[in-house]
């Protein structure tokens, strides 16, 4: 027997071959492929879907396809001609400008005094610090000591400020004694607090 005689028997061997389901999607896929592209009309896609449906053999389902590429033929594009810019990329802009600034935020983090500030002194160190001037006889007077338990309500010893509140109390009564035995009395009771409020601010 001839070449093309063995070819010809295994080819017609071949297209008696049962088709399997996968073999049928196979095909209707190709098919969908080949009309999504133009090559089939919607009224050649819709015959050749049925007839996939209902083919029995490897033979029937070539048949279907055998006019359509295995593969799809891919198309030339053409891209439009740009003259190459000389403005860098925006990205690369934006990637240099925070390099810079990285850079520059280091360097000055780096120098003396620089991204350095003071804490606020405490409400209740503030309240000592006033305390401390009120003792002095010069700044003697109960203004200084309004303001000591103000700052000492707002701070977080809670025994600074009792004292304190009673100090100035003892400071307006010695303030409004009518009489030296009162004033002898009540200046008693504002060193007894003053004394009291100074253990609390070292203990602070």
């Amino acid at each position: 027997m001839r070449t093309d005689d063995r070819i010809a028997a295994a080819v017609a061997g071949r297209n008696r071959l049962k088709a399997s389901d996968s073999d049928r999607d196979r095909v209707l896929d190709m098919l969908k492929a080949a009309f999504a592209q133009g090559r089939l009309t919607k009224d050649e896609f819709d015959a050749r879907v049925g007839q996939t449906l209902v083919s029995r053999t490897w033979g029937d389902l070539i048949a279907l396809t055998d006019d359509i590429p295995a593969w799809p033929i891919p198309r030339p594009v053409h891209r439009p001609f740009r003259e190459p810019s000389s403005q860098p990329a925006p990205a690369l802009v934006k990637a240099i400008a925070c390099a810079i600034i990285a850079m520059s935020a280091v360097a000055v983090a780096g120098m003396p005094g620089m991204w350095t500030m003071p804490a606020p002194p405490s409400m209740t160190a503030q309240a000592c610090q006033i305390f401390s001037s009120w003792k002095n006889p010069d700044t003697h007077g109960i203004v200084m000591l309004n303001q000591a338990v103000l700052d000492a309500r707002s701070g977080s010893n809670y025994y600074l400020a009792r004292d304190l509140a009673a100090l100035q109390k003892a400071q307006m009564s010695l303030e409004q004694a009518r009489s030296r035995t009162a004033a002898q009395r009540t200046a008693s009771q504002v060193t007894s607090d003053a004394s009291q409020v100074s253990d609390d601010c070292i203990g602070s």
